[in-house]
């Protein structure tokens, strides 16, 4: 049997608090980690994972772990590859943040947050430096030091093998950057030339990614991650973005038709997080902003069902419902509607009009999932890009009360209420595994839905049910 309202109150603020308590533990870290077995290095960071056979002193695989583990890069003789007049050689040092590499040997060691991971592998007076930043965009660097024999070359990875009848490889006009693309991953690997007199071969041959070094060295900026990302190329690459957009617009599957719309978003999003600084609040900001854009639709929708509601005051509609032929009901119903002009569809077309936008927005959502990774802690959730209970139990329970709410305001009766309390209870619980991010957005629209709702209702004189009614109602 359930309980009184009163201890029903009492339960739910009860649960509430434990709640509260039980989040604020969820602390999410975003951490890089080094892991060293037998001659292999794993280096682990939020949104990828690289292992390097450091006896070859090459990359040997790259996967991309954001949302799941999409292997991007397997070894090809093309690893970060050193070749002396054509000839492999090997390194005989290598030290990973000035440490030998073999003192990480068997375990795994957490790196300190903002701190990225520098590994040196020495060719003698020779010096191949691979620079892992701390931070969303897929960013790795290649740097040759120290004294560079005559007839050095450096093999850059590419994503795809080489093919003369279909190339995805692409070099500029100036011959400093080189782009490399694999379809069924849609990833995109980049490599421009930031300091060095060396270029890339502009005849489409299968030896492009392999770069001569000159005496004073060089130093290559890279992105290795989803081609689609353009907003993070352009903070990698600002100056060679105009070239590289088009480049990546040119291979298959790496844009799309709704792309003008859907980047005007993702810019407003960016916009929202520089006048922040802060991604939930941006976030916040965001949803209320795209409810305001769709405010028409929402204030069409509402005042349908206010319509409707009022008509259920009818005596006419209550002779209508009081038919026991369904068939016959639902066609009076509709006969009644009409003469009053309040089709039940009118109620539909808005929520239909704003499904596409709403995914657009999820879509944006999960394109800013590395930013939410990398970004201050809002509250005390320090990765908004995670989803799980632990994380989103809060959120969840707070959507659940937000809709309780709503649906005491839009139910004509007890039992109307508790159908849309049961789906209003189902509905966040279903996606609690979702990013909090997103878990965000959805609460900042249910109280902006909320809002709307209230208003319009008490304006229109139109009342629901109280909480005294809906909690007496479990006592019949």
């Amino acid at each position: 049997m359930i309980p009184p309202g009163g201890n029903m109150m009492k339960r739910l603020f009860l649960i509430a608090i434990l709640s509260f308590v039980f989040a604020f533990t969820a602390f999410s870290k975003n951490e890089f980690s080094i892991t060293y077995v037998d001659g292999f290095l794993r280096i682990q960071t939020r949104i990828s994972q690289l292992t390097f056979n450091t006896r070859e002193g090459v990359l040997n695989e790259m996967a991309l772990t954001m949302e799941t583990y999409n292997k991007v890069y397997g070894y090809g003789e093309d690893g970060f590859d050193l070749l002396l007049n054509g000839e492999k050689i090997a390194p005989d040092k290598v030290l990973v943040n000035n440490q030998d590499v073999s003192s990480f040997e068997g375990k795994t060691e957490i790196l300190k947050e903002n701190e990225g991971v520098e590994i040196d592998f020495h060719y003698g007076q020779t010096i191949k430096r691979i620079t892992i930043p701390y931070g969303p965009y897929y960013e790795i660097s290649i740097e040759l030091l120290g004294e560079i024999p005559e007839g050095l070359t450096l093999s850059l990875p590419r994503l795809a093998d080489f093919n003369p009848n279909n190339n995805t490889d692409r070099v500029n006009e100036t011959g400093k950057v080189f782009t490399s693309y694999y379809q069924k991953t849609v990833a995109l690997a980049i490599w421009s030339i930031e300091r060095g007199q060396t270029s890339f071969r502009l005849d489409g041959s299968k030896y492009v990614n392999q770069l001569p070094i000159s005496s004073d060295g060089v130093r290559v900026n890279g992105y290795v991650g989803p081609a689609k990302k353009l907003t993070f190329i352009q903070a990698v690459f600002p100056e060679e973005y105009v070239w590289l957009s088009r480049t990546v617009n040119s291979y298959p599957k790496a844009s799309s038709w709704y792309d003008p719309l859907f980047y005007l978003l993702v810019y407003l999003m960016d916009w929202l997080y520089n006048l922040t600084k802060n991604y939930g609040w941006a976030l916040i900001l965001y949803t209320i902003i795209v409810r305001l854009a769709l405010f028409p639709l929402t204030f069409s929708q509402t005042k349908s069902m206010i319509t409707r509601k009022k008509l259920e005051k009818d005596t006419e509609y209550i002779k209508i419902m009081k038919i026991q032929d369904n068939q016959k009901k639902q066609k009076e119903l509709m006969d009644f509607y009409k003469k009053n002009k309040a089709s039940p569809a009118a109620g539909c077309l808005p929520t239909l009009l704003q499904l596409p936008i709403f995914l657009l927005l999820y879509a944006v959502i999960r394109y800013e999932s590395e930013l939410f990774a990398f970004g201050p802690t809002f509250f005390f959730w320090q990765d908004l890009s995670i989803g799980g209970f632990k994380e989103n139990i809060l959120i969840v329970i707070i959507s659940f009360v937000i809709n309780f709410f709503n649906t005491l305001i839009t139910s004509s009766d007890t039992k109307q209420a508790k159908q849309g309390l049961l789906m209003a209870g189902i509905f966040p619980f279903l996606f609690i595994t979702l990013a909090t991010g997103l878990q965000i957005y959805w609460v900042a629209q249910s109280v902006i839905q909320w809002i709307i709702t209230l208003l319009l209702f008490k304006k229109s004189g139109v009342q629901g049910i109280s909480m005294k009614e809906f909690f007496l109602s479990f006592k019949k």
